[in-house]
């Protein structure tokens, strides 16, 4: 007779050992920055087209809206989700390459790594004295703060200018086009 335990181990080893879940593995052990941000832009996505769909099913259901207004809505929500989503991920094909991520993080935060900042970094951590492994130390951090940078305005440029500066322009004159579409197909 199989154990209680089985019952939960066996469909989370299976889980675990398929080719998804592997290779999901594989990218994150490869460069695990570059994934999680790029997980949290496919999730970000991914919950805005579900929202997208939604929202213009209702307008379509919805009895308390009249049957003009239903059209409109419809568009403007199918053309806002659209755009939304279409300008994530635009953002995020442009920004995660890592030659643009140096050139924004070093016009943001490059002068706070020049040779003074070093110099004066070096003396008041006591390693002036040793500067190979004040050198290791500083790059490290160095990278560690890029990295952070990264994934900050990687999600920032995604959600905060793409999806609620530039969309809202695009979307209103979109809706116009789309409920002309929802009256033909009606």
């Amino acid at each position: 007779m199989a154990k209680i335990g089985d019952f939960i181990k066996n469909p989370i080893k299976t889980f675990a050992n398929s080719k998804p879940v592997k290779r999901i593995c594989k990218n994150y052990r490869e460069n695990n920055s570059k994934f999680i941000t790029g997980f949290s832009v496919a999730s970000i996505v991914t919950k805005d087209g579900y929202g997208c769909y939604i929202y213009v099913k209702q307008n379509q259901n919805n009895k308390s809206i009249p049957e003009e207004k239903r059209k409109f809505l419809s568009g403007l929500d199918l053309a806002t989700g659209t755009l939304m989503i279409a300008a994530q991920l635009l953002a995020y094909a442009t920004v995660s390459k890592k030659a643009v991520q140096k050139k924004i993080f070093e016009k943001a935060l490059g002068k706070y790594f020049n040779k003074d900042f070093q110099k004066l970094l070096s003396q008041k951590t006591n390693l002036e004295d040793n500067p190979e492994r004040f050198q290791k130390e500083f790059e490290k951090y160095k990278e560690n703060i890029f990295v952070a940078f990264t994934h900050l305005f990687t999600l920032v440029l995604t959600t905060i200018l793409a999806k609620r500066v530039l969309v809202p322009f695009i979307a209103t004159p979109m809706a116009d086009k789309l409920q002309k579409h929802f009256d033909k197909k009606a």
